[in-house]
């Protein structure tokens, strides 16, 4: 963790950036920050917007108040519509909504380094770096809420330019082409998170990282495979965090069950777990943080796999607190849904998450927020 990190357990200040600043110290803050994470889908939102108007609430300014952070990075000042990476899309259906899916893969067929490393890598210069700083202004106003910034993805990306199936195999087979390609992923991560933190670094409070490394009840690839292969390219990443934003957090989103592979994690200089599946293996919130709990802070961990679609009022009011008392305790904890929250919540459900994580009194100000 930052080396300007240290525990102490008296609550501290109720600001919304403050209880970010203390949940990622280690700090007892007053009551444990609130993220929507990746909030809710398109078409949630919707129905939120519609049931919440019907209780004369503004389902634009609840989510506005409940939130404790802020998102920015620089704009994209490319051709439009450009990925930079080559991957092709087409829009699926599912019937409640829709997503895009993936249906060309450009290192595929790729069986050479030297294949890797000719092809057309995108630039980290079509940015608007210097405007970060007029987007934080608009996007967090007096700095009221903690800053975050997004950090990279090399694996995950490697894996939408390749296809899954067949990263898994090269891993094995040719790990030489992932290594090649991930150093060119990684490289131009590195150089625009540089870029952008020459600019903003001293104001960001979190970086956002992500890899997803585990599935339902393991880990996808072994440990071996992670420290040899993958790791060295997150140490690259938080290195330039340490470096222009000591102050910040690293913080690192994983699906699925990954208990076994933080201590890696952790080694390659990650301060926060995120996304927290607590209905994966081996994810017990308690034994999360009697293994880790002065080591990594945890973000997420309200279940939007089967606590909030599939249970009632109460025992999400249950969960959340049992929730906050277990990850919160002497800091380390911001709560939040573990991923998008999907069409087919139910609406009380979600109003009984920010009411047992935000308490009486501050959800009566959120509810007073968003009164129309």
């Amino acid at each position: 963790m930052p080396d300007n990190k240290s525990s102490q357990t008296a609550p501290t200040d109720c600001s919304a950036r403050q209880r970010v600043l203390d949940a990622c110290a280690h700090r007892q803050p007053k009551r444990v920050p609130f993220s929507w994470g990746f909030g809710p889908t398109a078409e949630m939102a919707a129905t939120l917007r519609t049931e919440l108007a019907k209780q004369h609430l503004d389902w634009d300014r609840l989510y506005d108040a409940a939130h404790d952070k802020a998102g920015v990075g620089p704009a994209f000042t490319g051709k439009p519509g450009t990925n930079g990476w080559g991957i092709k899309t087409k829009t699926a259906n599912y019937g409640g909504g829709s997503y895009e899916e993936f249906t060309d893969f450009p290192l595929a067929g790729m069986t050479e380094v030297s294949q890797i490393r000719d092809y057309p890598w995108p630039s980290a210069d079509p940015f608007d770096y210097a405007g970060t700083l007029a987007a934080i202004d608009k996007a967090n106003p007096g700095r009221r809420r903690a800053l975050q910034s997004g950090g990279g993805n090399p694996f995950e990306i490697y894996c939408w330019m390749t296809g899954l199936e067949r990263s898994l195999e090269n891993l094995v087979v040719r790990p030489d082409l992932v290594v090649a390609a991930l150093d060119c992923i990684t490289t131009f991560m590195a150089t625009h998170l540089e870029r952008s933190f020459k600019v903003i670094g001293p104001m960001v409070d979190l970086v956002f990282f992500a890899d997803d490394l585990g599935t339902q009840n393991g880990l996808m690839i072994s440990r071996r495979m992670y420290r040899d292969i993958i790791q060295p390219f997150h140490r690259r990443l938080t290195g330039v965090v340490k470096k222009y934003a000591p102050q910040a957090t690293s913080m690192f989103h994983s699906d699925g069950a990954v208990f076994d592979v933080l201590p890696d994690l952790i080694d390659a200089g990650v301060d926060m777990l995120e996304a927290v599946q607590t209905d994966a293996a081996g994810m017990d919130p308690q034994r999360l943080k009697d293994a880790f709990g002065d080591r990594l802070g945890f973000h997420g961990a309200i279940s939007v796999q089967h606590l909030l679609p599939h249970t009632d009022e109460k025992t999400v009011d249950r969960e959340c607190r049992r929730l906050v008392e277990v990850l919160g305790k002497n800091g380390g904890y911001i709560a939040a849904p573990s991923h998008a929250i999907q069409v087919g919540t139910p609406v009380p459900n979600v109003l009984a998450m920010l009411r047992a994580v935000l308490g009486e009194e501050d959800y009566a100000r959120v509810l007073d927020a968003a009164r129309i």
